[in-house]
């Protein structure tokens, strides 16, 4: 038995994310959950954005973004930069958080944040009263005590980086639980 809801947004787990664009002196953050990997060759992920604020008009204007993932330890500063908007308030100064210089793109990375992508616009459509961007992946950041093999991305520690959940349905974060199994490896019990 099933119950229905009729169209809603209750997609979860979603990553809580700070896109970051424009340049090291004067860039704006927003915080979104709506990010997803479009492709792997070339890398490339989606994030959708209210067409209605600063933050679409900034990614439009320049070109480029990082994607930022926020961790549990940032959880109020993630919250502030999606409930304000970046057109009259310095979002680094009002948070404290720490633009870095990216390696690819003019806009900043976050210092705080575990994980930073460098993207690079591809691609823009609007649903609605959203526009979905396509990032390329130009570099990938991540803190060095977070993984265990520096050269080798499947080494990453998600437990460690503790990434910020966001529950739609609820409104609420949450954080990642105990791994349950192996990806790619599970189903083959079935055959």
């Amino acid at each position: 038995m099933k119950t229905t809801f009729g169209p809603q947004r209750i997609m979860f787990p979603l990553p809580t994310v700070l896109v970051v664009t424009g340049t090291i002196e004067k860039a704006n953050i927003v915080s979104i959950a709506w990010i997803n990997m479009l492709t792997g060759k070339p890398p490339t992920l989606g994030i959708s954005v209210g067409s209605k604020g600063f933050s679409a008009e900034q990614i439009i204007q320049n070109k480029h973004f990082s994607v930022n993932l926020a961790s549990v330890e940032i959880m109020k500063e993630a919250d502030f930069c999606g409930i304000t908007s970046g057109k009259d308030t310095d979002k680094f100064v009002e948070t404290g958080l720490t633009k870095m210089p990216s390696k690819q793109i003019p806009s900043p990375i976050i210092k705080e944040c575990p994980v930073n992508i460098e993207c690079i616009l591809v691609d823009i459509r609007q649903s609605g009263r959203t526009y979905n961007f396509s990032g390329e992946i130009l570099e990938t950041h991540v803190d060095k005590d977070k993984v265990s093999d520096p050269g080798h991305h499947g080494s990453i520690d998600v437990m460690a980086v503790n990434p910020l959940i966001y529950y739609s349905g609820k409104r609420e974060y949450r954080q990642l639980g105990q791994k349950v199994g192996d990806a790619y490896s599970i189903g083959k019990e079935l055959k």
